[in-house]
């Protein structure tokens, strides 16, 4: 999952900062003492979050950040779930089973299952949630996940009204064929796109469906203020595991500086729940104070940071300069900018993900053997470009100034381009763009398919919206890419993804940056926090004591 962010506009951040801190004194918010004050507002039970802007959707079937997720899982549970060994366990389907091909999958759905609009859950809303993700009317950012389902394709194109490959044969039995036989097919319903939703409901709100969400889970939205505040109250039809909390409280507006005061005044439970956590310029002195860092807990994510080097455009479709690159980028000065929430990248995949190769060298840091590359490349004084990054966000502007200087030692002159998150990702997709960017991949599910298939494999590249950012297309990896996604075997499979790995960290068609690490910052009182690298946040697990 690419991560979007927030840009502010340039030359305000001083005033807005020491604005936001006297509005906050002002209106009781107050000015941090030393560790968290007490909880002084809401239910004893009631958990209270807060987020800088509003989000897009509470539809799961669009949402896809990782600020909407944990939100939308409050409302909606699916068939299949992970352990926190991240083993798929079942969830709302009693047992599954897959045919020796590979390519049927079977579901038992547990009975009693009920929406929050009080009617039993049947294996035939299954087979509409799915269709309604492959529906072009839909819009769904999720449905390329489901193509290898039997018929989606034809269904897509407007010539056949039904999904050929979902069926339900009763009331309880869910089965989904596949066009070819993918095992990491079960990951792909474990993810919120494939959690069941009411036909009925949908047709009531058609174009509004994201504000009304009716789903299975042990929460629903009692009231959205659009651009102010969410509140999430039991579902009095759930029948799953009880949860302690009787409600969940979200405020939207502010910043991370305000949000951390929030923290410090015991007026929200958890500091931050975006994918950064404690907020850059509070993490060293959390570290430090004696209170505060009792209440950190962390977690290293699955996700990579990278420089994305467009390999169809010069000079970065010559190898032996995006070699030189990677040899010329101090990767351990990089984490310790970011003080040190990260691990040094020597590839694609990061540490937590299956098929990941512990005794992966990667490049070193080698300014001279960098500059013998570009000599051998033609470019013996080096040579000119630009590094796309997001504007106003201060662990990328760090970055790219260590970037920066780093190629210039090296006669790679190198002007930094700032533009807003989602030119980023319009422009960085589109073929023929950018030559050079910062950019970043948070994982799907956990599965290396999910970084080498979705990423490398030249046979997903499209001339927009292309998640192969560096348009990298190399036969051989192809191959073992195709090879993987068909093969049952997975101790097979797993060794196909690090050989198709070992080519394209070859290749180098990125600059392998770091592995973020989540830290986060929860109030004592605040119970069952257990970060996990596919959900950090399971707000329906946790409780007030």
């Amino acid at each position: 999952m690419c991560s979007t962010r927030t840009s502010k506009e340039p030359g305000s951040r001083t005033f807005f900062l020491w604005a936001g801190l006297w509005v906050a004194c002002f209106l009781g918010w107050g000015c941090a003492g030393d560790g968290p004050a007490p909880r002084l507002s809401g239910d004893d039970q009631t958990l209270r979050l807060a987020i800088p802007s509003d989000i897009n959707s509470l539809d799961p079937a669009e949402a896809y950040d990782v600020v909407s997720w944990p939100l939308v899982r409050t409302m909606f549970h699916g068939l299949v779930d992970y352990d926190d060994h991240l083993d798929l366990i079942p969830w709302q389907s009693e047992s599954w089973s897959i045919s020796e091909d590979g390519r049927v999958l079977t579901f038992t759905l547990r009975p009693g299952i009920r929406f929050s609009n009080g009617r039993f859950v049947t294996a035939e809303d299954y087979v509409y949630t799915l269709t309604r993700i492959l529906d072009p009317a839909t819009r769904s950012p999720g449905q390329w996940l489901f193509r290898n389902i039997e018929g989606a394709g034809v269904f897509q194109d407007g010539k056949a009204d039904r999904v050929k490959g979902l069926s339900a044969p009763d009331a309880r039995t869910f089965r989904i064929e596949l066009i070819q036989p993918d095992l990491t097919f079960l990951h792909v319903l474990a993810m919120p796109f494939a959690y069941p939703v009411p036909k009925e409901e949908v047709a009531k709100h058609p174009q509004d469906f994201f504000a009304h969400p009716v789903g299975t889970g042990p929460f629903v939205l009692e009231k959205w203020q659009r651009g102010t505040y969410l509140r999430f109250e039991p579902n009095p039809s759930f029948t799953g595991a009880d949860t302690k909390l009787r409600s969940i409280d979200v405020r939207v507006g502010g910043d991370e500086t305000l949000h951390m005061m929030m923290f410090e005044r015991g007026e929200i439970d958890i500091a931050s729940i975006t994918a950064t956590g404690i907020p850059a310029p509070d993490f060293v002195r959390v570290m430090k104070d004696p209170v505060l860092s009792r209440q950190v807990e962390s977690q290293p994510l699955n996700a990579t940071y990278y420089l994305s080097l467009n390999t169809e455009m010069p000079p970065f479709d010559d190898v032996r300069v995006r070699r030189a690159l990677n040899h010329a980028i101090d990767r351990e000065r990089i984490v310790r900018l970011i003080s040190d929430r990260g691990i040094v990248a020597k590839g694609v995949l990061p540490p937590g993900m299956p098929g990941f190769k512990t005794d992966r060298t990667g490049y070193a840091y080698d300014p001279p053997k960098a500059r013998a590359l570009l000599a051998e490349a033609g470019f013996p004084t080096g040579f000119e470009t630009e590094l796309q990054m997001v504007a106003q966000n201060d662990t990328e502007s760090k970055i790219a100034q260590v970037v920066q200087q780093d190629l210039e030692k090296i006669g790679i002159k190198t002007g930094l381009k700032p533009v807003t998150g989602a030119t980023r990702i319009e422009t960085l997709g589109r073929r023929r763009t950018v030559p050079f960017g910062t950019f970043a991949w948070y994982q799907d599910y956990p599965d290396p398919s999910n970084f080498l298939d979705v990423l490398f494999n030249g046979e997903r590249i499209t001339e927009v919206n292309s998640n192969n950012v560096a348009f990298y297309d190399n036969p051989q990896v192809n191959a073992l890419l195709r090879q993987a996604a068909h093969s049952t075997d997975m101790t097979a499979r797993l060794e196909l993804y690090r050989q198709a790995e070992d080519l394209i960290v070859d290749d180098a068609p990125w600059v392998f940056l770091y592995h973020p690490k989540m830290y986060i910052l929860r109030q004592p009182w605040l119970k069952g926090l257990k970060l996990n690298p596919v959900w950090p946040f399971r707000f329906e697990r946790m409780w007030i004591e």
